[in-house]
């Protein structure tokens, strides 16, 4: 039988630093995600989540690695052939980010009006035909105060389809909406990845949401990467009874914890132990301020 050929992948990260002044966020960050795959993304708060997104756009640079996009490095690349790739990515930011002063449609007809030369009439139908895909066809004439918090992510979203993009990133989808609609996002990051064919990377802290959407799932721990590993592993994992728990490796014990949910573990035992003395005496580090966008390449 033959073997099948070994898939390259469509973003490649090797021994990814970022430094913010003394500073490690990001230690040694390697990641493979493979073309029509859901990445998901995950760890606790100040794990490094956003800023690996943010270097995967090219918004942040890294301070040592590399960063494969379609197989080109962008670290270091100038602004305009960055932009090139750029192109070819979508992005959903948390908060939606829609301009507040145009509707819903305008918001999606803007990328392609920047970016393409393409005629009023045939970007209207391009709007119209992302708006029909994330179900806002017909709200098209609303502005974002209009709408609801769900309806903002669904509008952000079709604003990241409007150029085609080969791969979406997602940036916590679900958080701060209601189950229901958080639901339906997760439906509707399924759907485009089937209908498609794109690659999705998912930055999330929600395991309801990670373990609908991901084929396979990463963890995140104090800047370095635990785990790469099928959802079914991450399953396997969480699910392993407590009598069977205690022989697990202490990473998968903290990966444990992190997808269930519990009070006791590693991670509650690493903050306990973490000096309060030296805390009110000012022996520990304050933590850095990210910028969301660093200054351009030129």
């Amino acid at each position: 039988m033959t073997p099948e050929p070994e898939r390259e992948p469509v973003i490649r990260c090797r021994g990814v630093v970022k430094r913010f002044g003394n500073k490690t966020v990001i230690d040694g960050l390697d990641l493979d995600v493979f073309p029509g795959e859901t990445m998901v993304v995950m760890g606790g708060s100040g794990s490094g989540k956003s800023t690996t997104l943010r270097m995967m756009i090219g918004s942040v640079e890294t301070s040592a690695g590399s960063i494969e996009l379609f197989g080109k490095n962008i670290c270091g690349m100038r602004e305009r052939a960055l932009n090139d790739v750029r192109k070819k990515i979508g992005v959903l930011f948390q908060s939606g980010a829609l301009f507040n002063s145009m509707t819903i449609a305008g918001n999606v007809a803007l990328p392609l009006q920047e970016h393409t030369d393409l005629d009023p009439d045939i970007i209207d139908i391009q709007v119209k035909i992302k708006l029909e895909l994330v179900g806002l066809r017909e709200h098209a004439d609303k502005f974002p105060a209009e709408i609801s918090g769900g309806m903002k992510k669904r509008a952000g979203l079709a604003r990241a389809l409007a150029l085609d993009p080969q791969i979406l990133f997602y940036d916590e989808p679900s958080a701060g909406l209601d189950p229901v609609t958080s639901a339906e996002i997760d439906r509707l990051i399924i759907d485009l990845s089937k209908k498609l064919g794109v690659t999705s990377v998912v930055i999330t802290h929600e395991m309801d949401s990670a373990f609908a959407i991901a084929d396979r799932m990463a963890m995140l721990d104090k800047g370095k990467m635990l785990v790469v590993e099928t959802r079914e592993w991450y399953e396997r994992v969480r699910d392993t009874p407590d009598a069977d728990a205690h022989a697990m490796p202490e990473s998968q014990r903290l990966i444990r914890q992190f997808l269930r949910g519990d009070a006791e573990g590693p991670i509650t035992e690493r903050k306990a132990a973490s000096s309060y003395a030296d805390d009110l005496l000012g022996g520990g580090e304050a933590p850095p301020v990210l910028p969301s966008v660093e200054p351009t390449r030129g």
